[in-house]
């Protein structure tokens, strides 16, 4: 891939990061959750939540709420738009995937096209604690809701 090329994208990327920060999609409270999680980061204060509605074993809806810097809102953002509709491993899944996407531990080809603009944060491993905070927070929702599943409570 060219330089040009390769600015280009990330400025691209960087510009839709910064207006999922400005404008946030799916900060709410989702009062009818069907389980939570959460995650802090000492270091720079940021703590955010993530709440999921199963219905089934497909997530219905997703939301989040907290504080959070411009990397961590926008991608918790980003997250929450792409998670209906999927089944609890399919989430699981995708967790793993941003994860690799940006340690560059595996190429990420299953990354939904709404998530590219979190590639710009790869090269940056100093960010990749703010860019990871909601999934690891979906995580958790979601081997809580694995639980539940093993021992049949919905």
């Amino acid at each position: 891939m060219s330089d040009v090329l390769v600015a280009s994208l990330a400025a691209m990327y960087q510009e839709t990061l910064l207006a999922q920060y400005r404008a946030p999609h799916n900060r709410r409270a989702l009062v009818n959750a069907t389980h939570t999680g959460s995650r802090k980061n000492p270091l720079c204060g940021d703590a955010l939540q993530v709440a999921v509605r199963f219905d089934a074993d497909v997530i219905a809806d997703a939301a989040f709420g907290g504080q959070g810097c411009s990397i961590a809102t926008a991608s918790a953002s980003m997250m929450t738009d792409v998670l209906a509709g999927l089944t609890r491993d399919e989430a699981l899944a995708l967790v793993d995937e941003v994860e690799s996407m940006l340690t560059h531990a595996t190429p990420a080809a299953n990354l939904p096209s709404k998530l590219e603009a979190l590639r710009a944060v790869a090269p940056f491993p100093g960010r990749h604690g703010c860019a990871t905070m909601p999934w690891l927070a979906l995580r958790d929702a979601l081997r809580d809701a694995l639980r539940d599943a093993l021992h049949g409570r919905p």
